[in-house]
């Protein structure tokens, strides 16, 4: 399944704003680090696929956009942000 990258930038964000302690200033850092990552050309990035000047992120399903901001506040929780990105795909 594929999703406009902006539309997962936006769901992604919102799952995240989902836990109280985090909320909205943690969805931007995610936002933020993500961007990076994007714009790294350095990583092989699986996951993203271009049809002419659209960009989009590729998912089995919409749970996979669960799992990516719970992976995302563990690696938080854990002082671990780092390799959250390093193994980010």
């Amino acid at each position: 399944m594929k999703i406009d990258i902006e539309d997962f930038i936006f769901e992604v964000k919102d799952e995240i704003s989902c836990y109280e302690e985090y909320g909205k200033k943690q969805a931007d850092k995610w936002e933020e680090g993500f961007r990076n990552w994007l714009g790294n050309n350095k990583i092989k990035k699986k996951n993203i696929k271009k049809e002419g000047e659209k960009v989009f992120y590729t998912i089995d399903d919409e749970s996979e956009i669960f799992d990516i901001a719970d992976e995302y506040i563990s690696s938080i929780e854990e002082d671990n942000e780092e390799n959250y990105w390093k193994d980010f795909q």
